[in-house]
């Protein structure tokens, strides 16, 4: 990520949407982080978390079958 970009994200300008995010609530070094990685690094990211996501709903699935018999 450009530094500008970081620099804009670190410091908001006072009535930017990036500073209203931020006073709502938006944890903005979260997305600095993000962009930070190239999109295959994001992309690579997101595969791992679908494959956890995946297995937790099938352990899920199996608790219930167990627990309906």
């Amino acid at each position: 990520m450009s530094s500008k970009a970081e620099q804009l994200l670190s410091n908001p300008a006072p009535g930017s949407a990036i500073e209203a995010a931020r006073k709502f609530g938006v944890d903005l070094t979260l997305l600095i982080e993000r962009l930070r990685l190239s999109p295959e690094e994001r992309v690579r990211d997101l595969q791992k978390s679908m494959i956890s996501l995946s297995e937790i709903r099938g352990t899920g699935r199996k608790a219930g079958k167990q627990v309906a018999k």
